[in-house]
């Protein structure tokens, strides 16, 4: 305490010095219009700028949780698509409503792991039998299609991607409705090959894949990629077509997992067909 009475009466004359210009300042500022104004846009603009810069860097801090509640808004929201559901009409009363029956849900995940440089390539999510995932479930991502569940543990699940010797989509033209087969080459993990398509087809570079629905896994009008490349060799009866993929495999973080609800009651009618 008598240390800071020393320092106070050894610097007197300073703080006296800092009082007089403070009322100096005050009085010039209330008597002033123009210097007023001034000081308080000023004011106001570094209180923005501080406000601004506190507001940036709590939304930084707040993206990872944001994310995630995107990831499951966007589930839902697929889940609600017409694409996720059978629709029926009731012929016998045509001022009845479409009555929707839901076909697919989806549920979000993230990558724990991923490769895309070898030749066969395999992801790791973080959800497993806990959460209701089943092997053969299709993997997408907002962009396109990713690939299928291959196993599940507790908690995990592994995932073989489409970048894989053994996956095979089947794909669709969208401008003239023929139906393909994905195969992935290996090397440039951001072009694939479309295979099957006959010769007598009108196919165009730039035309848009999609899921084509004829598998129990994938719903119908997922984006796969865009035609880039096509030739025809003499005697050939189909196209040896090439394109980009929709995804960058080297950018996934989230993803969706695809639940076909009436996947066990297809596979029973196609169990029941290979009998006859």
């Amino acid at each position: 305490m008598k240390n800071l009475i020393l320092f106070l009466i050894k610097n007197s004359f300073f703080f006296l010095f800092l009082l007089l210009e403070t009322i100096a300042f005050l009085l010039i500022i209330s008597n002033n219009s123009y210097q007023r104004s001034s000081i308080i846009s000023a004011s106001n603009s570094i209180t923005s700028s501080i406000l601004s810069f506190s507001s940036n860097t709590a939304d930084y801090l707040n993206l990872k949780s944001e994310n995630k509640k995107l990831t499951k808004e966007n589930a839902l929201l697929r889940s609600k698509l017409k694409e996720s559901n059978l629709w029926s009409n009731d012929t016998f009363n045509i001022y009845m409503d479409s009555i929707k029956h839901q076909f697919y849900s989806f549920k979000e995940a993230r990558i724990i792991s991923n490769s895309f440089q070898n030749r066969n390539n395999y992801l790791i999510l973080n959800k497993g039998k806990i959460d209701g995932i089943r092997t053969e479930m299709g993997v997408i991502s907002s962009n396109g299609i990713v690939g299928i569940v291959n196993s599940v543990s507790e908690h995990f699940c592994t995932v073989i991607s489409i970048l894989h010797k053994k996956s095979a989509i089947d794909a669709k033209i969208v401008s003239n409705g023929y139906t393909g087969t994905t195969y992935w080459q290996g090397g440039d993990y951001t072009h694939c090959k479309l295979k099957n398509i006959p010769s007598h087809a009108t196919v165009v570079e730039g035309d848009t894949l999609v899921t084509s629905g004829n598998s129990t896994i994938f719903p119908p009008g997922l984006p796969i990629g865009y035609i880039d490349e096509i030739n025809l060799e003499k005697g050939n009866n189909f196209y040896d077509i090439s394109f980009k993929f929709s995804v960058d495999y080297n950018k996934l973080s989230h993803v969706y997992i695809v639940d076909n609800i009436l996947s066990e009651e297809l596979k029973k009618v196609k169990e029941a067909k290979s009998e006859f």
